[in-house]
């Protein structure tokens, strides 16, 4: 074989191997800009379809790390003309930015203390053996802690905490079952709970930050909508993992369960310190808006990002978290929504999402709302499955946006929340989401078992989801 193969030159090969990687990156934003530029269309709109098409790329074909291929975008920002150093880098400094920094501090300290692990045991112990009980305790844990955490760093916590418990049963094929329901319930328990919040998801973060350069909108405003969703969604899906993987009134032992708790002891004055501290924020939270009016403080000291920076500070005050303790977060996905944003200030600033929406305006005004409403939220959860959430959210949200701006019969939360909502449902592929990669990469499900339960759940919640919003609208409550 030797002999008769030609050998390739290392330059040759390395070349080659460049081209597998950034050809599509290149080749997309390249054709783009060969291409004549469309009517009504101003050239630097031109160049910013361009960006687009490069931010689509490289987001999802990862021929580099997705931080990395993140700080690219400004880059190609500033490169194609499109904005200066300064405007394509003003997005990453966002508020909402440091939003979701406070919430990766905040599931440091909670893995740090232990608090994730003794709430998984007091839900066995809830659970009085009962696996699907089991299956939605620790699903209502990865749901309620991902409003307040990024659910990908949720999962992160408790993927550890299912391998545990998945060996409490006596047999294998009792423990493979058990480990497939936990995996698989704590990836999509964190997915859905991040719809509950602007802190759930990247995606949320980033439809919010370009919400708010348009309208007046608060971490109040995302929950008044993304909680309501997470309530109608959450027990679909547990209902439909367990009657997908199959449990009918199985049990496992508890004995060595209560041993742990009785070795846990009660709380520790840490625990409690940062239950309270907790509890303190999501009131702020909550509750921001109306105190700063009441009591005639500054404006945005108790935003969104403020009470979580104050949370952190109190956090490092009190010894509760060090820097030691959070050097090792995932910083990237900062990257990411910084990317995402500047995409959209982009696009925003160079008119072309006033140029998509002129184009997207009659099909929606010849369609019924509700048909509208479905084919979005179905799009973007099956992209979801091949593309980065935060990528379909930094193109998606600011052409909706604009085209709610000419529409006056449709305004922008009608749109935007269901379509971004729909990107938590990247259930069937490793490479949909941060949570189902875990899974994967912890051998809990095979991909041919993720595939199937995966785009059953897809397919029923989003149609739950469109449904949901299409009565809120005939409502007139959105």
């Amino acid at each position: 074989m030797s002999i008769f193969a030609p050998k390739v030159p290392k330059g040759i090969r390395r070349l080659g191997h460049f081209l597998m990687r950034f050809g599509p990156v290149v080749v997309l934003p390249a054709i783009v800009l060969f291409l004549p530029t469309p009517e009504g269309l101003p050239q630097t709109g031109h160049r910013a379809l361009a960006l687009f098409a490069f931010t689509g790329a490289i987001l999802a074909f990862e021929p580099v790390s997705l931080p990395i291929a993140a700080l690219l975008v400004p880059l190609a920002a500033v490169g194609l003309g499109t904005a200066n150093a300064t405007e394509a880098f003003a997005p990453f400094s966002s508020p909402v930015v440091y939003l979701i920094l406070a919430g990766l501090f905040l599931a440091e300290a909670l893995r740090k203390h232990g608090l994730t692990r003794r709430l998984a045991i007091q839900t066995l112990l809830a659970s009085g053996g009962r696996i699907d009980y089991l299956v939605l305790g620790m699903m209502l844990i990865a749901g309620l802690l991902s409003m307040w955490v990024i659910n990908t760093a949720v999962a992160a916590m408790l993927i550890p905490v299912a391998l545990t418990i998945s060996r409490l049963p006596p047999t294998e094929e009792k423990q493979k079952k058990l480990l497939t329901l936990l995996g698989l319930g704590i990836a999509y328990g964190a997915s859905v709970g991040g719809m509950g919040t602007i802190m759930g998801s990247a995606a949320n973060a980033v439809a919010s930050g370009l919400l708010a350069d348009e309208q007046i909108w608060t971490f109040m405003s995302w929950m008044t909508y993304g909680f309501p969703s997470f309530l109608v969604i959450f027990p679909l899906t547990w209902w439909l993992l367990i009657k997908l993987v199959g449990v009918d009134g199985e049990t496992i032992e508890m004995d060595e369960v209560r041993q742990r708790a009785d070795e846990l002891g009660s709380f520790t004055n840490e625990q409690v310190e940062l239950l309270f501290m907790l509890g303190g924020a999501i009131f702020l939270w909550v509750m921001g808006g109306q105190l700063e009016r009441a009591l005639a403080l500054p404006p945005t000291i108790f935003s969104a990002s403020m009470v979580g920076i104050i949370a952190v500070a109190y956090l490092s005050v009190r010894n509760l978290l060090t820097w030691s303790d959070v050097e090792g977060i995932s910083w990237g996905v900062f990257l990411i929504i910084g990317a995402g944003l500047s995409l959209g200030s982009v696009l925003q600033s160079s008119g072309t999402t006033v140029w998509l929406a002129d184009l997207l305006v009659p099909v929606i005004e010849q369609a019924p709302y509700w048909l509208t409403l479905l084919v979005l939220v179905y799009a973007s959860a099956l992209l979801t499955n091949l593309l980065n959430n935060t990528t379909i959210a930094a193109v998606f949200v600011p052409i909706l946006i604009a085209v709610a701006r000419v529409q006056p019969d449709i305004s922008a939360v009608q749109l935007v929340l269901p379509v971004t909502l729909a990107t938590t449902f990247g259930y069937s592929l490793p490479s949909a989401s941060g949570r189902m990669s875990l899974i994967a990469a912890s051998g809990i499900v095979d991909r041919k078992s993720m595939l199937g339960y995966g785009l059953v759940v897809t397919l029923a919640s989003s149609g739950v989801l469109a449904i949901f919003f299409y009565v809120l609208t005939r409502l007139g409550l959105v």
